[in-house]
C-alpha cells in the first residue's frame, strides 16, 4: 500500500467538506421585482423636468432622485436638486406610476451655452439608475437633446 497517497486522502476530504459547507452557508441573493426607469428628461422655462416610472411589479419604497445641471458660458450654471419624498410627492411609487421632478425648487436656470444634466433615481428596494443628457440654455429657455 502506498502511504504517501494515504496522507493526502484526509486532507482532500477535509477540503471537500469545507467547500460543500461554504456553498450551503452562502446567503441566497435577494431578488426584487421593483425596477425604475427614467422615461424622459425635458427642458422648460428656467427648469429641467424628469419623469421616473416604476416598471416593476412591486411598490418602490423610499424613492430618491437628484438632478444636477451644470455648464453654460464660463460654467456659471450650477443647479442641484435632490428629492427624497415630501408631503406632495410621497416616498413610494406604485407599479406603472410615473413621478415627475423638476429643478425649480433649487432655483431658476438662466444663462447661455451648453449644459449637462445628470440624473439619479433609486429606491430602497430597487437598484439606483443614472443617466446623463446634454442640452443648451438660451436665457431662460432650456433645450434638451
Amino acid at each position: 500500500m502506498n502511504y504517501k497517497k494515504m496522507k493526502f486522502v484526509p486532507f482532500g476530504i477535509a477540503v471537500l467538506i469545507l467547500f460543500i459547507s461554504g456553498i450551503q452557508s452562502m446567503p441566497a441573493q435577494e431578488t426584487t421585482d421593483t425596477d425604475l426607469q427614467i422615461l424622459e428628461v425635458r427642458g422648460g422655462l428656467a427648469q429641467v423636468f424628469i419623469d421616473i416610472e416604476n416598471i416593476g411589479s412591486e411598490i418602490a419604497e423610499n424613492i430618491t432622485s437628484s438632478i444636477s445641471v451644470h455648464g453654460g458660458l464660463f460654467n456659471k450654471i450650477n443647479v442641484y436638486h435632490e428629492c427624497s419624498g415630501c408631503s406632495s410627492c410621497g416616498t413610494t411609487l406604485d407599479p406603472g406610476a410615473i413621478k415627475t421632478e423638476s429643478t425649480l425648487e433649487a432655483g431658476f436656470i438662466v444663462g447661455f451655452g451648453p449644459i449637462t444634466v445628470d440624473i439619479t433615481a433609486g429606491a430602497s428596494n430597487a437598484d439606483t439608475i443614472t443617466t446623463s443628457v446634454s442640452g443648451f440654455v438660451i436665457g431662460a429657455f432650456i433645450l434638451i437633446q
